[in-house]
């Protein structure tokens, strides 16, 4: 599989668009007002300790506190000062995971070390734990613990069986140590380097907890680039195609200190045409936006976000197949199966995910539909969990969550609708100003009023030589005058009292 790397940089965003035979799979964004959190690790103080959730809520500088629960909490790590003081000299001291109630381990007020594990979402703030690693190319390393581990996606067991031996050679007391994909065939001095630099790192950490004071970041994760040169670029990587001087020469720069070979594969776009509309990019993260995806046979997802989960629906729509019905719903789903796999990684979908397949009456049918889910989520670097059928026919499954899906990142909710999609009709929100206007005459303050509402309400009111408008005065027995406000959302609308001179919406407004 030939892997391309597309890298669009902006002052204001940064965008990297990862091609496999040459069709967009992930876009990651980044805005450069809203810097990534996860794995930031921070000196927090606690604020709040909750029994009840047998949780805690952690000052660590942001807008929201960050929440921690218990399972999150590892005893040895808590007691800050002194797990602080083992890191600086370069042997920490033992973490395990507590038993003990969260109200036993933590108080408010307390300094706490943590590290973002997943980013604000809507109105939660960042999620965090005191199990805290930082990332290098070929490993991953955790003070306090003892674990030696492989990378799950390295399957050759000759492969893990060397690099066991290696981590043995490598590891350094008091530090847990698993070994990433990129490790693949590369000798011991590239790990030992690995994990010195990392080291270094730690003792740093160490030495800037003892002086500084909480709330205080102590470690910034890496930009997108940098984060996608380690975890994502491979000796397999096809190309690496950017339009900014200054990202390829930083991304040469970062890839030379592991593998001077691979700088080759970096270049410079000099094309005239924007590098997105060039590799066809532009377009797909315009279809991104779209609810409905359609298919090469003529079917169809329809992808829904709620607060809840993600729910995808397959339809067949145009597609009526050339043999029987099993064979069409049998082929469409297949397609389905794989492009919804896709679009998990395209729009970076997280958390409940059920998708509604058409049904099929035939067992193996289902079976092999499953498996093409499977398979094609096999190639996704974000875990995914129970893959199953509910009772109800729906497959089920979960696919880890550390930040806004791409479609959050970017748009924002409609300014109309609030996000639902759909608005008041104009006969609901013409119902309500009546209401609203018969409330308001009878407090007998007014007599004279001045109502704004959108264009398209107005016109609405208009309608068979403004009888709604008539109806509307007569019912109330006041002097009402009517202006168009574009400002205000369709189904909106604002009253003012010539009498008090002053707005009286909110006044009135009732339940509607």
């Amino acid at each position: 599989m030939k892997v391309d790397f597309i890298i669009n940089s902006h002052p204001e965003v940064t965008r990297i668009g990862i091609l496999e035979d040459g069709r967009l799979m992930e876009i990651i964004v980044e805005d450069s007002n809203e810097k990534r959190q996860v794995g930031n690790i921070y000196l927090g103080k606690v604020n709040a300790v909750l029994p009840g959730m047998q949780a805690a809520f952690v000052d660590i500088g942001l807008e929201r506190s960050a929440f921690l629960h218990v399972s999150d909490v590892r005893a040895g790590a808590v007691e800050t000062e002194k797990f602080a003081r083992s890191l600086a000299s370069g042997s920490p001291m033992n973490t395990r995971e507590t038993h003990d109630p969260i109200e036993k381990v933590l108080r408010k007020g307390q300094d706490v070390l943590v590290q973002v594990t997943k980013e604000p979402i809507g109105t939660k703030g960042a999620r965090v734990t005191t199990r805290v690693s930082i990332a290098g190319r070929y490993i991953v390393s955790m003070p306090g613990e003892n674990v030696t581990g492989i990378s799950r996606k390295i399957s050759d067991r000759t492969e893990r069986a060397r690099l066991r031996k290696i981590l043995a050679s490598v590891k350094t007391q008091g530090y847990g140590i698993i070994a990433r994909t990129a490790g693949i065939s590369q000798d011991e001095k590239a790990f030992k380097t690995d994990m010195e630099r990392i080291v270094g790192k730690w003792q740093e950490i160490g030495q800037s907890v003892i002086r500084k004071k909480a709330p205080s970041l102590l470690h910034q994760e890496q930009d997108i680039v940098t984060i996608a040169m380690r975890d994502l670029v491979n000796p397999d990587t096809n190309s690496i195609v950017t339009d900014s001087r200054i990202v390829a020469r930083n991304a040469r720069k970062y890839l030379k200190t592991f593998d001077s070979s691979m700088t080759g594969k970096v270049r410079f776009y000099r094309g005239r045409t924007p590098i997105f509309d060039h590799y066809g990019i532009e377009e797909e993260i315009t279809g991104i936006m779209a609810r409905e995806v359609p298919l090469k046979s003529g079917g169809s997802l329809v992808i829904e976000h709620t607060e809840a989960l993600v729910a995808i629906d397959v339809n067949t729509k145009k597609y009526v197949g050339r043999r029987n019905q099993d064979s069409t719903i049998f082929k469409t789903n297949m397609e389905a199966a794989k492009e919804v796999a896709r679009q998990l990684r395209l729009r970076d979908l997280g958390g409940i995910i059920v998708i509604d397949f058409i049904d099929m009456d035939i067992p193996d049918h289902r079976e092999k539909v499953l498996n093409a889910l499977r398979s094609e989520l096999g190639k996704d670097r974000s875990p995914t969990k129970a893959c199953q059928v509910s009772a109800m026919g729906l497959v089920e499954m979960t696919r880890k969550r550390v930040r806004p899906s791409v479609f959050q990142a970017l748009s924002e909710p409609c300014t109309c609708c609030g996000g639902s999609g759909r608005v008041m009709s104009a006969v609901s929100t013409a119902t309500r100003l009546e209401r609203f206007i018969e409330r308001a005459s009878l407090d007998k303050k007014h007599k004279n009023l001045v109502v704004s509402v959108h264009p398209r309400l107005a016109e609405f009111l208009y309608e068979e030589e403004g009888k709604r408008m008539d109806h509307i005065a007569s019912i109330s027995q006041l002097s009402i005058e009517f202006r168009e406000d574009d400002n205000l959302r369709v189904d909106e609308f604002r009253v003012y009292s010539l009498d008090l001179h002053e707005e009286i919406t909110e006044l009135y407004s009732g339940s509607g």
